[in-house]
């Protein structure tokens, strides 16, 4: 048997931490081995004073700047239904993801959903069958919809960018830019009780954030006071984790199912 030198179990290492990097894991639950080498740790190197994280705050008003909050497109405001701002994105060829999609994946369900769910960008199936949520992680997004007792035709679904971005590729930011708009006259025409972001790039973009996926997602953020205008009746948002995510690791389902305990609890309470 070969044994590994330690260069080697730091490039495996490496290779494995910059793929959970990529997936937007940042965060590592503790186990009781952890603990017992952070408590060693401690003791040895004092601890820099930590300043209160966005995740410990409670559901509150936000301290943004109108430069800092959502806009809504002046040039769609005239707009009134769905359909009307899929035919203002049209063929659209306003950005790069253009030479990658085939399709271009607008979202589907109810204009009066309760609940609406947002992933970064359409898989291959989605783009291939021009839905959002399709394949192995529409399916399993089925089932945890299920387990809220809801159906996937109760449920507004959609895309922070509405084109593929390429196997293994994520939207730049300019291409988020370009399509963020989009996603706001969704909302605005929706006005869901709930809106749940399945994805690191579209909680950070709804939640003007930098924090990863893992240090947002467990609790409700106020989508009105994250915004320029008022919407009708009060929108929350809850970040939590995305169906692909889930099927590659399937001990982060726990976190996931806590989410929409809340999301169910939200819905019932109106």
């Amino acid at each position: 048997m070969i044994e590994k030198t330690d260069t080697d179990l730091l490039a495996e290492i490496s290779k494995f931490l910059h793929y959970h990097k990529s997936l937007g894991i940042t965060v590592y639950p503790r186990t009781t081995m952890l603990e017992h080498f952070l408590e060693e740790w401690d003791k040895k190197k004092p601890s820099p004073p930590q300043k209160e994280s966005l995740t410990r705050q409670k559901i509150g008003k936000y301290s943004k700047t109108s430069e800092q909050k959502h806009s809504f497109d002046p040039g769609l405001s005239a707009k009134t239904t769905l359909q009307d701002v899929r035919e203002e994105i049209g063929d659209c060829k306003r950005c790069p993801l253009r030479k990658t999609r085939t399709n271009i994946v607008f979202g589907e369900g109810p204009s009066d959903a309760k609940l609406m769910i947002v992933a970064d960008a359409p898989a291959e199936d989605d783009d291939r069958q021009c839905l959002p949520f399709q394949g192995p992680a529409g399916d399993l997004l089925d089932k945890m919809l299920a387990a809220i007792n809801l159906a996937r035709q109760e449920v507004y679904l959609t895309t922070l960018v509405k084109c593929y971005p390429g196997a293994q590729a994520r939207p730049r930011e300019d291409e988020i830019k370009t399509c963020f708009p989009f996603l706001l006259r969704q909302i605005e025409i929706i006005c869901p009780t709930v809106i749940c972001t399945l994805g690191m790039l579209t909680a950070q973009k709804m939640l003007h954030s930098r924090n990863s996926l893992f240090q947002l997602r467990g609790r409700f953020y106020n989508f009105n006071d994250l915004c320029s205008t008022d919407l009708n009746g009060k929108i929350v948002v809850m970040p939590s984790l995305p169906p692909s995510l889930l099927l590659e690791n399937a001990d982060f389902k726990k976190a996931s199912w806590k989410d929409l305990q809340m999301i169910q609890k939200k819905l019932e309470e109106g």
